[in-house]
C-alpha cells in the first residue's frame, strides 16, 4: 500500500518541529535526512549535512564509531542512552546521548538508521562545575595562607563561568577601605584604578560589601547606567557578577568577575558563584584566624574535619552526635545541643570529656529542663537570636540561674569555668542552641572562640536545614509516591499476582517507577510495570498522571498498543518535558493468551514450570515521551499453566558500581529458583537484589498463571 502523504507530512512537521536532534543516514553511512534541531547543535544547514558522510561528526579520536553503531543497526539492533562525543562545525565538540534505531522497509528490508542526539554538554558543564566546586571545597578546606586561597578561588571561578578576568578585594582592618587582594586577566591600567576603594565609594564592589547582596549585571548599559562613577570604558566589559566574601552574614570582601560579551548568569551558575565565594569567604577567614595563634590553626583544622562530619549523614541526629563528640575535647570539656520541638526545647546530645560527669550533665537536663523564659543560656539565645560568652563563670552567676539548692549544687559539681552559647540559625530561622562548656581544662572563652563557636553553629545548622528540607521533599515524594500505587491487588483465577515498591536509599531522591493491576468488564487483566525519567516530587506526579490515564485507557477497552498509543500522545501535553519507559500487558485467564508492549523498557522476565528463565520476546519500541507520532503493534504469546512472569524497573538491577549486567544475572538466578507462590517470589527477590539500600528506586510485579481447569496446577 502506497504511503499516505499526509501522514508522511505530518511526521515530516513533527521531526522539523522537535527540539530533539533527528537524522537518518542510510547504509553507506551518508546522511539522508537532517532537521533544524540538529543544525542547531552541529552547525551545519541540512543542505550542508544531507549527503555527506555520517563522518563529518566523528572525532579523529573516535574513527570507526559510527560504522560499528550503523553495523549493529543494519543487523536490526536498537542502541539507546550511547554517550560519546560528535564534533561540530568549527571543530567544537559536544557531548552527546545517541538512540540509534534501524529504518527498516515496508518490505522488511533495513535501509539505514535513524538516530536520536540529546546535548548533553550543559550537563557535562554542571557535572564539571559540581566536580570543580568539590575539588575548590577540598584544597580550600586546607589552605591556611591567605594568597593561596584568593589563586585558587580565581583559578576556578573564572574557567567555570568562562568569564574573562576576576578579582578579589578585602577590608584592609586598619583602615576600613576596599582592598584589591588578587586578581587575574585586567590591564595594569584596569587594576591600578582599583588598588584602594573607600568603601563608601559608588561602586559595584564596593555596594556588594556594604550590603552583603551580589550583584548580577548581563551588560555595560545596566552596569553603567546603575553605576555612572564608574572608571573606565564601557567597552572594556559587557557583564560583571560580583559576589560578597562573608562569615557569619558579615561581608569582609567580594570576589568579581567579569566578561567580554554579554552574559545572563543562571540560576546554577550564580548557585556556583555563591557557593566558591562561600567556600573561600571560610577559607579567608581561617586564614586570618591561623594569623593570630597557633591554637587557633588547630581550631580551624577541627573545622573542617566537623564540616565534613556534618556533610556525612543525612540524620539529623547522628550529626549531631558526631558533632559534639569532635567537639570534646577538642575546643570544649562538655558540649549540649538543643533544637527547637513542638514540645519547647529538645536535648539532642550531651558530650563530656569525664562519662561520670556526662552522666551527671544528663541527669542535670533531665531534671531542670531549660526555661523558656530564662533571659540566659540556650533558651534566651534562641529567642534572640544573639549569642552569649561567659569567659569566666562565676558563682553570683550559677547562684541566679538555679531553681533550687538542688539544681545549684548539680550545677557547681559540673566546675565550669568558661561558656559559649551560639544560636543555630540558617536561612533566616533559628533552629536551636550550641553550648560550649570549659571545665577541667580550664580555658576561658574569647572572643576569637566566639567567632570558632559560631562559624560551627553556623556549619551545623546549615546541614540541620539541608536535612530537614532533603527528609521532608524525600518523604513528601514518598508518600506522593506510595500514595500514587495501588493500596491492594486483585486478580482473577487463576491468576495471582503480587507486587514490591522499593525507594532509592538514604540521600537519594525517590523517582517515577509504578506498577498496577487493572482487571477489565470483558474478564482480562492488565499490568503494568513503568518508570518515568527524574527523580523528587515532579517524577511521582507525572507517574500519577501516567497511571490514572493509563488506567481510563484499559477500561475503555484499549489494548496495549492503542493504549500506550494514546499514553504517549499524552506525554506531548505535560507542561514539563518528560519521558517514560513501561511494561504493558493484557492476559486472557481462561486461556493464557497474551498482548504486551514493552516501550524501552527492561523485558519481563518468564519462568515456565521447568524452572527455565527466559526474557519475554516481543518488538521493543522507543520510550514515551520522544514526541515522535507512531502507531504500536503489540507482541503476543500463550502463557502455559504454572508459568509465572515478571516485571521490574532497572533501579532493581542496576549498581552504580556495578553497572547492570551483573544485577540481571543476579536477578534470573534468584527467579530460576524462588518459590512458586508469589508473595514468597517477590520477598525471595528484594532479600537477593535489595539486601542494602538501593541507587534508584524500583518496583517489581509477579504474575503467576494457574491452571485455567484448576486441575494439576500444584502438581
Amino acid at each position: 500500500m502506497p504511503a499516505d502523504p499526509r501522514t508522511e507530512a505530518h511526521f515530516e512537521a513533527i521531526v522539523s518541529s522537535s527540539n530533539e536532534v533527528i537524522l537518518s543516514k542510510d547504509r553507506n553511512a551518508i546522511i539522508t535526512s537532517w532537521n533544524p534541531a540538529a543544525e542547531r547543535l552541529y552547525g551545519y544547514r541540512a543542505d550542508e549535512a544531507i549527503g555527506q558522510p555520517i563522518s563529518i561528526l566523528i572525532p579523529p579520536d573516535r574513527a570507526g564509531e559510527e560504522r560499528e553503531i550503523l553495523e549493529r543497526a543494519l543487523r536490526g539492533e536498537r542502541i539507546a542512552s550511547y554517550e560519546t562525543q560528535r564534533v561540530a562545525k568549527g571543530g567544537r565538540r559536544v557531548l552527546v546521548s545517541l538512540t540509534v534505531s534501524p529504518v527498516v522497509e515496508p518490505t522488511g528490508e533495513i535501509s539505514g538508521a535513524s538516530m536520536i542526539a540529546r546535548d548533553l554538554t550543559e550537563r557535562q558543564r554542571a557535572m564539571e562545575r559540581a566536580e570543580r566546586l568539590q575539588d575548590v571545597t577540598f584544597r580550600l578546606a586546607r589552605e591556611i595562607r591567605p594568597e593561596e586561597t584568593i589563586d585558587v578561588l580565581l583559578d576556578h571561578a573564572l574557567p567555570a563561568l568562562g568569564a574573562d578576568a576576576g578579582a578579589v578585594a578585602l577590608i584592609d582592618r586598619r583602615s576600613t577601605d576596599l582592598r584589591l587582594a588578587g586578581s587575574r586577566g585586567y590591564s595594569a591600567a584596569g587594576v591600578g584604578r582599583f588598588l584602594q576603594m573607600p568603601l563608601d565609594a559608588g561602586l559595584p564592589i564596593t555596594e556588594v560589601v556594604r550590603t552583603g547582596d551580589p550583584i548580577w549585571l548581563a551588560d555595560s548599559d545596566e552596569l553603567f547606567q546603575r553605576f555612572p562613577m564608574l572608571p573606565g570604558d564601557r567597552s572594556d566589559f559587557n557583564s560583571i557578577a560580583i559576589v560578597p566574601l562573608s562569615v557569619a552574614g558579615r561581608p569582609f570582601g567580594a570576589v568579581s568577575l567579569s566578561f567580554s560579551k554579554p552574559h545572563r548568569f543562571a540560576a546554577d551558575e550564580r548557585a556556583f558563584t555563591v557557593a566558591i565565594a562561600a567556600q573561600a569567604a571560610s577559607a579567608l577567614e581561617r586564614s586570618r584566624l591561623f594569623e593570630n595563634e597557633r591554637r587557633r590553626r588547630e581550631q580551624l583544622d577541627f573545622l573542617v574535619e566537623a564540616s565534613e562530619a556534618l556533610v556525612s549523614t543525612l540524620d539529623v541526629d547522628t550529626t549531631l552526635e558526631r558533632l559534639a563528640a569532635l567537639a570534646v575535647p577538642r575546643v570544649a570539656d562538655w558540649c549540649s545541643i538543643d533544637l527547637v520541638s513542638e514540645d519547647g526545647l529538645r536535648n539532642v546530645v550531651v558530650a563530656h570529656v569525664d562519662p561520670a560527669r556526662r552522666a551527671l550533665a544528663q541527669e542535670l537536663q533531665r531534671r531542670y529542663p531549660p526555661d523558656p523564659n530564662a533571659p540566659n543560656g540556650a533558651s534566651n539565645v534562641i529567642r534572640t537570636g544573639l549569642p552569649e560568652l561567659y569567659p569566666s563563670i562565676l558563682d553570683e552567676l550559677l547562684a541566679e540561674a538555679a531553681v533550687d539548692e538542688e539544681h545549684l549544687r548539680l550545677i557547681r559539681e559540673l566546675g565550669m569555668v568558661s561558656g559559649i552559647v551560639v544560636p543555630l540559625a540558617a536561612r533566616g530561622r533559628t533552629l536551636g542552641a550550641l553550648t560550649l562548656i570549659a571545665a577541667e581544662s580550664g580555658h576561658r572563652y574569647s572572643e576569637d572562640d566566639l567567632a570558632l563557636a559560631e562559624e560551627l553553629a553556623r556549619r551545623a545548622a546549615l546541614a540541620i536545614d539541608n536535612a530537614t528540607l532533603y527528609r521532608r521533599e524525600h518523604d513528601a515524594a514518598l508518600a506522593l509516591q506510595r500514595a500514587l500505587l495501588p493500596s491492594e491487588l486483585s486478580a482473577p483465577p487463576p491468576v495471582e499476582v503480587a507486587a514490591r515498591y522499593l525507594p532509592a536509599g538514604p540521600g537519594l531522591e525517590v523517582g517515577g517507577d509504578w506498577y498496577d493491576v487493572v482487571e477489565t468488564e470483558d474478564g482480562s487483566l492488565a499490568v503494568v510495570v513503568g518508570d518515568v525519567a527524574g527523580r523528587g516530587i515532579q517524577a511521582a506526579a507525572v507517574m500519577g498522571r501516567l497511571r490514572t490515564a493509563l488506567r481510563a485507557y484499559i477500561l475503555d477497552g484499549h489494548g496495549p498498543g492503542a493504549a500506550v498509543e494514546r499514553l504517549d500522545t499524552l506525554m506531548d501535553d505535560l507542561e514539563e518535558p518528560s519521558m517514560a519507559t513501561l511494561v504493558h500487558l493484557a492476559l486472557d485467564p481462561a486461556s493464557g493468551r497474551t498482548e504486551y508492549v514493552i516501550a524501552g523498557h527492561p523485558p519481563p522476565l518468564l519462568r515456565d514450570r521447568g524452572a527455565e528463565v527466559r526474557a519475554l520476546e516481543g518488538r521493543v519500541v522507543p520510550p514515551i515521551g520522544l514526541g515522535a507520532s507512531r502507531r504500536l503493534e503489540a507482541s503476543r504469546t500463550t502463557l502455559r499453566p504454572g508459568s509465572t512472569l515478571l516485571l521490574y524497573t532497572d533501579g532493581l538491577v542496576e549498581r552504580r558500581a556495578d553497572g547492570i549486567a551483573g544485577g540481571v544475572t543476579l536477578l534470573r538466578e534468584t527467579f530460576a529458583t524462588a518459590p512458586d507462590e508469589v508473595e514468597a517470589c517477590a520477598d525471595a527477590i528484594v532479600e537477593a537484589l535489595a539486601p542494602d539500600a538501593l541507587d534508584d528506586d524500583a518496583a517489581l510485579l509477579i504474575l503467576r498463571f494457574g491452571d485455567p481447569a484448576g486441575s494439576g496446577e500444584q502438581q
